[in-house]
């Protein structure tokens, strides 16, 4: 007797069926991996710009220097945009350029993808700090917004006129940061 076996592969709707479930199961995990890193994203830059506001206090303070911190695009110079990172340096006559006696102490490398942060100050686009650690004449609020402006992501630094600076929070629990007047942060043009 002869015993034939019958070697069974899918179906077309075993195949499609399959292939639609990969399909659903990838967008859903392309969205979260989306939110997981814009939400990183926004975290970091925070942190980072708290930390140096706080490092350019402690140094203006422990040197006796005054210090500016502004963005900039080619880590020698100020620029408006912050969106590529931020310097910080020595400023002792405070017009915002390194002149000759003047050093930079700490580049801030932000590397923002889809984003943009912005500077709104007394100041105008640089943040200036005093020898003795307050600002001069530079409190403001540092915006970070994603490119769609979707407030999910939305985050701010405040930055006090004593130099120090607090993370916007959200303080309802509705999943949106506030801002310094309690509304949701609204994201420049």
């Amino acid at each position: 007797l002869l015993i034939m076996h019958h070697s069974r592969g899918f179906t077309l709707i075993e195949l499609l069926v399959t292939i639609t479930v990969f399909f659903i199961f990838t967008l859903f995990a392309n969205h979260n991996f989306s939110h997981c890193r814009k939400t990183q994203q926004s975290y970091r830059t925070s942190i980072e710009l708290q930390h140096s506001i706080h490092f350019a206090r402690a140094y203006a303070i422990s040197n006796r220097r005054p210090l500016t911190f502004c963005g900039t695009l080619d880590q020698q110079s100020c620029a408006s945009d912050w969106s590529k990172g931020a310097l910080l340096f020595e400023d002792g006559n405070r017009n915002g350029v390194i002149d000759n006696a003047d050093r930079i102490i700490k580049y801030v490398p932000l590397s923002l993808n889809n984003a943009k942060l912005r500077w709104n100050g007394f100041s105008g686009q640089r943040l200036i700090f005093e020898s003795m650690g307050i600002t001069y004449a530079s409190n403001g609020t540092f915006t970070y917004c994603e490119l769609d402006k979707n407030p999910l992501y939305s985050r701010q630094v405040i930055v006090s006129r004593g130099g120090r600076a607090r993370l916007s929070k959200d303080n309802n629990g509705d999943g949106f940061h506030e801002d310094s007047n309690g509304g949701i942060i609204n994201c420049p043009t």
